[in-house]
């Protein structure tokens, strides 16, 4: 059963995850559990602004400027391709969201977007990843092997945490991207102040010129 305060929950059919009226069904390390939604803030941040610029332009060119042609390829490798979600399983994404997702990164990072999904395989992931904190407002990311031409290190954060604060991925902001075929290491802007004492939890991976990711590599470190 489960209480206003988000008890652990067990369903008698299997593990759930998402919402059902007004309740959120996710895991942690403690095992699955439920809460109540809470209803977001709406801050209208840059970043927010930013995100639907990119989410309107992929729509506005998938319909405008893509040729039936050219959409019927994003369908085809839709129907074909499917996607990891967050219990692991094969998910099939619509062909607007494959060309929304990849373009979104690549205007992110004012990378060339592109039109069809030619060659759209995910590149190879990281072998290392260290990070340091040389100011309070930046994290420099080691990594081997080198980036290959029109590869790109991005980076997921969480901070700043406590020194017992573990979160996952999907806890964490986008920190940013590296230039193309940059040399390791890549140093970038936190999005938050790291004072002295706190720890630092960077998720970072591999971006080819498609807009495709690789699985990331994750490292701490506190700030001395």
């Amino acid at each position: 059963m489960c209480s206003r305060t988000g008890a652990i929950y067990s369903p008698i059919l299997g593990e759930m995850r998402g919402k059902v009226a007004g309740w959120v069904f996710s895991r942690n390390k403690g095992g699955t559990y439920c809460r109540l939604r809470a209803t977001p803030t709406n801050p209208n941040s840059a970043r927010q602004q930013s995100t639907r610029n990119f989410v309107a332009w992929c729509a506005t060119t998938w319909s405008e400027v893509l040729t039936e042609a050219q959409r019927e390829q994003w369908r085809e490798w839709a129907e074909t391709h499917p996607w990891k979600n967050s219990l692991g399983l094969d998910v099939f994404l619509t062909a607007l969201d494959w060309y929304t997702m990849v373009n979104s990164r690549l205007l992110d990072c004012a990378a060339s977007t592109i039109l069809v999904p030619d060659d759209l395989s995910a590149p190879a992931p990281l072998s290392t990843m260290t990070i340091t904190i040389p100011t309070a407002t930046t994290v420099a990311v080691a990594f081997t092997p080198a980036l290959g031409a029109g590869n790109r290190l991005f980076a997921w954060g969480s901070g700043p945490l406590g020194v017992g604060q573990s979160p996952n991925f999907k806890q964490a902001r986008l920190i940013g991207y590296s230039a193309a075929a940059a040399a390791s290491p890549v140093t970038l802007v936190l999005p938050w102040t790291i004072p002295t004492g706190a720890k630092l939890r960077v998720f970072a991976g591999v971006m080819n010129a498609k807009g495709r990711c690789s699985t990331v590599l994750v490292d701490d470190e506190i700030k001395s």
